[in-house]
């Protein structure tokens, strides 16, 4: 092989190795992008899910500070309530005293909140025949005082009847 030739072949190599690097680099930085937009999407589902406040002290996302409001107890107060009735529904005690608010997440989410709902219909016979509610109504109540269970709630002593 000529001398010249050699030249373009280990130009053309270079110029193809540089190509799949930049594309290799272009990819990375890519992933690490939409892993940090997943992040943000993270906290804001927590801050939204437990009714927290939420200061940013910079751009890294292991500077937030997370900061519970009254609606923040009152959510962990009908929690906690339920599983002194239901101890599969996994009050966090620890986790919420360190305010450790990605594990209160990670558990909330793991509970099968659908199955202790149906025990506790199934325990108390509260509904009246034929009502039926919502998948999702003990959860909704947990989380925002959501009534649709209301004569379970009340026949568990959750809640109190309005007069």
């Amino acid at each position: 092989m000529k001398r010249s030739n050699k030249k373009r072949l280990i130009v053309i190599i270079l110029v193809i190795a540089g190509a799949i690097f930049g594309i290799h680099l272009h990819n990375e930085k890519k992933h690490a992008d939409q892993e940090a937009e997943m992040d943000w999407r993270r906290i804001d589902f927590i801050v939204s899910d437990f009714w927290l406040d939420v200061k940013y002290a910079s751009a890294d996302l292991n500077d937030a500070e997370f900061f519970p409001t009254e609606d923040t107890d009152r959510m962990m107060e009908r929690w906690k309530a339920v599983t002194e009735l239901y101890p599969e529904a996994n009050y966090p005690e620890e986790a919420v005293e360190r305010e450790d608010w990605f594990e209160v997440s990670r558990i909330f989410n793991e509970v099968d909140f659908s199955e202790i709902q149906q025990k506790m219909i199934e325990d108390t016979g509260a509904l009246p025949e034929g009502q039926r509610v919502s998948y999702g109504s003990l959860e909704n109540y947990i989380m925002s005082r959501g009534f649709e269970l209301e004569p379970v709630l009340i026949e568990l002593g959750l809640e109190e009847e309005d007069h």
